[in-house]
């Protein structure tokens, strides 16, 4: 199972040890399902949804973005979303 649970909280800004302390999940099971050693139980996932508020399903949906790059000088720039609309809305 690919849980998509540090993405999630990379994305907010959430450390693994606030987000244990804050679910009431300790940090070692949570890092065990992170690398795929353990299986979290049903309830546990509801847990963490609830303590996120998502969807439960949004735990396991898989990443489907592309991943755009610039170089400059040698080095690369990601690009995202944002920039590539901004571009788009500013010559329009």
């Amino acid at each position: 199972m690919d849980l998509r649970l540090k993405d999630i909280l990379s994305q907010r800004g959430i450390t693994l040890k606030e987000f244990a302390q804050s679910s009431g999940i300790s940090q070692s099971n949570l890092s065990n399902y992170l690398n795929g050693n353990i299986s979290p139980t049903l309830d546990t996932l509801k847990k963490i949804a609830t303590n996120l508020n998502i969807d439960i399903v949004e735990l396991f949906k898989e990443k489907d973005e592309i991943e755009i790059y610039a170089k400059y000088n040698g080095v690369l720039y990601p690009i995202n979303k944002y920039d590539i609309l901004s571009l788009i809305l500013q010559h329009k």
